[in-house]
């Protein structure tokens, strides 16, 4: 019996327990089990605190089949390149500019600070000028680099922006 087994079974036996001091013995064997899985810590807190039958179900179904839970990725549509060569200069424009904006930020002295900008990653441009997919196409293809929460740079090796 490996361990998802036995904390399956673990499961099993406690919902089949009516006293709820006999039920502490195994909500607490299921606690130091599943602490050793690779799951949400907090949440595995949360499902014990509450007593949680199913989420603690939901997290043993995660447990056995992970592929079940994870998002099906869409097929990316085609771009030309020609198209996917315009979206990278406006995105190198905008993040140059973005980046000039914030280097020439007036301080309190009548001089600029004269700091150089630490801006590496932007948002795209919307949807009102390319296609949002053209991003991710660009990201599959090495031409960007995803830094999550819809900000992209542009990989080290491209040569164009330094990331410090």
């Amino acid at each position: 019996m490996n361990i998802i087994e036995k904390i399956r079974d673990t499961e099993t036996k406690l919902r089949a327990i009516a006293d709820p001091m006999k039920q502490l013995d195994s909500w607490q064997l299921l606690e130091r089990l599943l602490g050793r899985m690779p799951v949400d810590q907090a949440e595995l807190a949360r499902i014990i605190k509450d007593r949680d039958g199913i989420g603690l179900d939901v997290m043993i179904k995660k447990l056995e089949d992970p592929d079940a839970f994870k998002a099906k990725e869409e097929p990316l549509p085609e771009f030309a390149q020609s198209e996917m060569n315009e979206a990278l200069r406006v995105f190198r424009h905008r993040i140059k500019y973005k980046k000039l904006d914030d280097e020439s930020r007036i301080s309190q002295r009548n001089l600029t600070g004269g700091k150089k900008a630490e801006i590496d990653s932007m948002q795209p441009p919307g949807a009102s000028e390319f296609d949002p997919l053209i991003w991710k196409v660009m990201v599959k293809k090495g031409m960007l680099a995803y830094d999550g929460q819809g900000f992209y740079h542009e990989p080290p090796e491209r040569g164009h922006l330094k990331l410090d």
